[in-house]
Formats: structure tokens, sequence, C-alpha cells
């Protein structure tokens, strides 16, 4: 099986997918066949074990190896043609609406504010009261306060101190500028509605700030209903 050193950090274990989808495609690996090691992968490909263990994690959930503990990784025996075909479908990029991501962060960051309004400290009040004053002033000025916006669902997130919802978080956010970044009709409805996010925002901050979990979680609840509306 030829090898070639992965330079792209992006999206690594794609990257891998589509070296071994590339070796079945030329028959250098057939159906059955034992895969490198995770060691040996990692050292082939100049990546990390991390990255090989989540390409394999992904491969055996899509059917094309399965693991033999303290054996090692096998493509299933498939005919060539099939192997191909559900490679190319873990490769394929597929499209996220912004309604989905919307609905994701209000399930998320809806319990995210209940809890911050139960766990946050006093370190973490001062920081979130920092952040809102911030997005409060880009708000008066009439502008978009797009990392602003950001840093104040992060304060929320971290005072939820919950580490995961922090990761989160991040994915969310990254596929959330992604898709908006298409729609610039977007841009133009926020701007419109500055007011009514600004109270949005004050709503969440308030409830949070005196410690009242429900109205926190309604808030962050009907702050997302606005987002999905001014939207789509």
């Amino acid at each position: 099986m030829k090898i070639t050193p992965i330079r792209k950090r992006k999206r690594v274990y794609q990257e891998i997918i589509e070296q071994i989808k590339t070796a079945v495609a030329t028959g250098e690996v057939q159906p059955g066949d034992k895969l490198p090691s995770e060691r040996a992968l990692s050292e082939m490909l100049s990546v990390s074990r991390t990255s090989v263990k989540e390409a394999l994690t992904v491969l055996k959930s899509s059917g094309v190896i399965h693991i033999k503990p303290g054996v090692g990784a096998f493509l299933v025996q498939e005919s060539p043609q099939r192997l191909q075909v559900k490679l190319a479908d873990l490769l394929q990029e597929k499209e996220t609406s912004i309604v989905e991501l919307i609905e994701l962060r209000q399930a998320i960051e809806g319990d995210a504010a209940y809890y911050a309004a139960k766990r946050i400290t006093s370190r973490q009040k001062e920081n979130l009261q920092a952040v809102f004053e911030r997005l409060v002033a880009i708000e008066e000025q009439g502008n978009v306060a797009v990392e602003e916006d950001y840093q104040f669902h992060l304060a929320i997130i971290e005072a939820a101190n919950n580490p995961l919802m922090r990761d989160v978080m991040n994915l969310i956010s990254d596929n959330m500028l992604r898709v908006l970044a298409k729609n610039q009709e977007a841009s133009e409805r926020n701007e419109r509605f500055q007011g009514e996010i600004a109270e949005e925002h004050r709503n969440i901050y308030e409830a949070i700030i005196n410690g009242k979990p429900q109205e926190a979680r309604k808030a962050m609840w009907q702050h997302f209903q606005g987002v999905k509306q001014r939207h789509t």
C-alpha cells in the first residue's frame, strides 16, 4: 500500500480515508486485507494517532472495516466497487442548513443558560458582565456585533461549567459562520432587527446574573426562535 505524507491539517481523517480509497481503487489493498496498524499509519501519513483513530472509527461505523481486538483493522469482504461507493459517500461534503444549526444551538444553549444561572462563579459573572457591556456598546452604535455576540454566547457556555459544551459550541459556530457567509441577506436582516436582538440578549443576561435558571432557559430559547425567523 503506497502512502504519501499528509500536509493538510484540516479534516485530517478525511485525508486518511481518501488515501485508503485510492489504495482500494488501484488494487493495492483488497477486500479482507489487513490495514497497517494505528502507529504505522500515523508514521507513514505524518499525522497524529488521534487522527488515525478518528478515521478508523468512521470507517468502522460506515461498514468499511471491521476491527479484531488485539489483531488489527481489516477491510470488509465486499467487492472493491461496493467499498468505493461507501468510501466516496464518506468523503462527500454534506450541506448543512442554517435552520438545522440554529435548532441544535437552541437545544444546547438553552440548557447552557439554565446551568449558567445555577453554577456561574463570581469571576464568570464579572466576565459575562464585561462581555455583555461590550456587546451592548456595539449594538447601540447600530452595528452588527458578530464577534461580541459570539463571545457573549461563549461566556454563557463557560458559565455552565461543562467543558464538553464549549467543544460543541466551537464546532457549531464554525459551521454557522460558513453557512452565513453564503447568505448575505441574513446580515442585512440582522442589521434591521438590532433592537429586537439587543432585548433578547438583555433578557438572557439578566436571568443568568439574577440566578433564575428557568427564565434563562426560556430567554435563550426565545432568542433562537427569533434568530430562526430572522434567517429564514
